[in-house]
């Protein structure tokens, strides 16, 4: 055999080693589904609101609001925002773990470390426990409302606890008013039905599809499409929702999620939304914050820009746990 063949022969047999490392790599893992970030100037706006890059102070300079802070996290890392954008406030938040005084908040502290990749700290470990001992078997959950039980339920699903997760998505189903939509608290008659619980628990109850029997998804289909008429009928004009005699920015960036989510049409509540992205500074101004952008309402609005929703969320989780 001659030199040139030997040496042929041992570059295919190269190619061929590298190759299958290439392939046996590739099959490893999976990818998370890409995300669009359809207004990156507007996720730019809520990034560089963090102050020193650790939280977000909506409501007084230099008072952090930890909920907020986790949903920014949270979105943004959705949007595409990695570690290196983000690991001041995450190291903010596990380090302020004080702070996560309700069970909604735990929840929510929960949900986002599954979405911003830090779910193994210890303190969201501990903080998971916490929160199921206040589940209690009929998925009841003490002290809080709905908007909370939404978190409970998306952090309970991001953390595997399948089972528990059923009957929580069960108890919001009974939490609903007889309209189908969510007040803050169930039967609380000082307060209507709003569009923002009633798209986040609407959001909650479908991530959990498949948790259960065949039975525990029919009755939970029931209640989203309940949920879903109620957001229909309350639409202002077709394209927003109000509250408290004004315009409900927050209310309609969860409206457009739960539509999207259950494929109604959200084309005209997207465009409205869009339409009050700030053309100076890329925020949205809120109805109490005059022309200037507002970080509370803009954060909301990250996701629901980008035709993004919180089920989209959970599945980017699966995926991730899945890869």
């Amino acid at each position: 055999m001659s030199t040139k063949t030997k040496e042929v022969r041992r570059f295919a047999l190269f190619i061929a080693a590298i190759t299958s490392i290439s392939v046996a790599l590739t099959g490893c893992s999976s990818p998370a589904p890409q995300v669009l970030d359809k207004n990156p100037e507007t996720s730019k706006f809520v990034l560089n609101a963090f102050q020193g890059g650790q939280f977000l102070d909506p409501f007084e300079d230099g008072k952090a609001d930890m909920g907020l802070t986790l949903e920014g996290i949270t979105s943004l890392s959705t949007l595409g925002y990695g570690e290196a954008d983000l690991e001041s406030a995450i190291n903010w938040a596990k380090s302020n773990t004080e702070l996560l005084t309700s069970t909604g908040l735990k929840a929510h502290y929960v949900f986002t470390s599954y979405v911003a990749g830090f779910s193994e700290d210890p303190s969201v470990v501990a903080q998971l426990q916490i929160m199921k001992d206040a589940i209690a078997a009929d998925g009841t959950v003490k002290n809080t409302n709905n908007y909370s039980y939404a978190y409970v339920l998306f952090a309970l699903l991001a953390s595997e606890k399948n089972d528990l997760a059923n009957q929580v998505a069960l108890k919001m189903i009974n939490n609903a008013e007889v309209s189908g939509g969510y007040k803050y608290t169930k039967g609380d008659t000082t307060s209507s039905e709003s569009a923002d619980v009633t798209s986040m628990s609407l959001m909650a109850i479908q991530a959990s599809l498949g948790m259960g029997t065949e039975e525990d998804d029919t009755a939970k289909q029931f209640s989203i499409e309940k949920s879903r008429n109620w957001l229909l009928k309350n639409l202002i004009d077709d394209d927003h929702f109000e509250a408290w005699e004004n315009v409900d920015i927050a209310g309609t960036s969860f409206g457009i999620m739960a539509l999207i989510s259950t494929n109604q049409d959200s084309t005209k509540p997207e465009a409205w939304l869009a339409a009050r992205v700030n053309k100076e500074d890329s925020g949205i101004p809120s109805p109490y914050s005059g022309e200037a952008s507002d970080v509370f309402t803009t954060v909301q609005a990250l996701l629901p820009l980008s035709r993004v929703t919180f089920v989209d969320v959970m599945d980017k989780v699966k995926a991730g746990r899945n890869g």
